[in-house]
């Protein structure tokens, strides 16, 4: 099954149909689905597919050489990139091929001629045009070293696609076993990455799935984040520090800079890096005349795993060595994971109402904040205040009725997601059209 991709098609498809060989960059973080992206799209179409080694280059080529040797294609044992290239691609071929060369991060590391030597290969060539896939999950590498590394060659690319994580209403369609509770507590997780989606079962809860696909020191998953830091940053002990406190709280960088120690410069750019790899987004507040009363902008971090390994593995790796991963749950994570799905459920929430809407985002107080605020391209403006593990309240809606004149929005209308219940007077309220009631729709809608 095949979802939610459908811009990310619609771009491949545009090169492929466009005349003469184009080259592009696909990339994004490891389990997003890049690869699955390009069995899709490459279906029905004349392709070749290489996965790229982490290895000096004459190896490269034996290694690829060898695979097509295997599949009774016609090689020297040692060939040149040239003859890979023209091996998978025979010009006699009619109409457009695609070739996709996945991790090419590793070729082009190993090879500073890599690149020209497919640019070459692609000016000589007189008939059959390729689309090249270059695909990588080293999204740090792309944007920051990736142009540096083959310099004036960057303009033979003809355009990067970042393969993003899926929303949630995408990880409903794609793993529909689970109920609407357990997919988002799933969600708050792994976040909307397919591949880690994958290590989890449709046949255990969510809470389940954390002991024993998480927690448990045999599964991949717990592993998984070191082995993620260690590939994609240079110094994890620093970037470590500053994740492990955004996860307590600290949002600011005066609080970041007050609980590590580190120079408020050393901070900005291990933030920096951070943000490249979608680990860390810095989020603003909408703008409103009570600009007096909100804050400047905050830092999160924005990988739901990264976001869960923080909260709960890194501050407690003595316990989980002591603890096996039952009692771990029920000691460390169970009491404090409601609140812990209840930044995921209002991003949610936001996915929910964004149809139809030119801005959705959130207002950021000193003293409290508003969970959404949407605006649409007549500039009306609809509030909502998001409530997962607990009932909903009456002094919940005052309670946002105040921040709005704190932030000075005159909201058109107002709404209240809650997955517990609205108490009676908050429906009195709803009853009289004052305030829409709502909760998320389900996997069925």
């Amino acid at each position: 099954m095949f979802i939610g991709r459908e811009a990310e098609l619609k771009f491949l498809e545009h090169y492929y149909v466009g005349e003469g060989s184009q080259i592009l960059v696909v990339y994004g973080q490891k389990g997003v689905g890049k690869t699955t992206l390009l069995k899709h799209f490459t279906e029905g179409k004349k392709s070749a597919y290489y996965l790229a080694r982490a290895c000096a280059a004459r190896e490269q080529r034996y290694q690829w050489a060898t695979e097509l040797l295997e599949q009774g294609y016609s090689i020297k044992k040692y060939p040149e990139y040239q003859e890979l290239f023209s091996c998978v691609l025979p010009e006699e071929e009619a109409g457009k091929q695609v070739m996709v060369i996945d991790e090419f991060h590793h070729a082009l590391k190993a090879d500073d001629t890599f690149m020209e030597k497919l640019t070459h290969f692609l000016k000589e060539r007189r008939n059959s045009p390729v689309l090249v896939l270059l695909c990588t999950s080293a999204s740090g590498w792309v944007e920051n070293n990736m142009i540096q590394k083959i310099g004036s060659l960057a303009s033979a690319l003809n355009g990067l696609l970042k393969v993003r994580e899926m929303k949630f209403a995408d990880m409903c369609r794609l793993f529909p076993g689970y109920s609407l509770t357990d997919g988002i507590e799933c969600y708050a997780a792994l976040g909307g990455i397919p591949g880690l989606w994958n290590s989890f079962s449709d046949k255990l809860s969510a809470r389940d799935n954390i002991i024993h696909n998480i927690l448990d020191r045999e599964s991949r998953l717990y592993e998984e984040m070191t082995m993620y830091m260690a590939e994609e940053l240079r110094e994890p002990a620093v970037y470590n520090t500053l994740l492990a406190a955004m996860a307590r709280g600290c949002n600011k960088l005066n609080d970041i800079y007050e609980h590590t120690g580190f120079s408020r410069a050393k901070i900005s750019v291990y933030l920096k890096n951070l943000m490249e790899l979608d680990l860390v987004e810095k989020v603003f507040s909408f703008e409103s005349g009570g600009y007096a009363n909100a804050q400047k902008g905050i830092y999160r971090i924005a990988n739901p795993y990264v976001r869960f390994y923080f909260r709960f593995l890194f501050p407690n790796q003595s316990m989980l060595q002591k603890l096996d991963s039952q009692e771990f749950y029920e000691k460390m994570v169970k009491d404090y994971y409601p609140d812990f799905v209840e930044e995921t459920y209002r991003k949610i929430c936001r996915e929910q109402l964004s149809g139809g809407y030119s801005y959705v985002g959130e207002w950021l107080g000193k003293t409290g904040s508003i969970d959404i605020v949407a605006k649409d391209t007549e500039g009306h403006i609809t509030v909502a205040a998001c409530s997962y593990a607990r009932i909903m309240t009456y002094e919940d809606y005052e309670w946002l009725l105040f921040q709005l004149k704190k932030a000075m929005i005159k909201a058109d209308s107002i709404r209240l997601f809650c997955e517990k219940d609205f108490d009676k007077r908050l429906k009195l309220e709803a009853a009289s059209g004052k305030v829409k009631l709502q909760h998320i729709i389900s996997n069925e809608g």
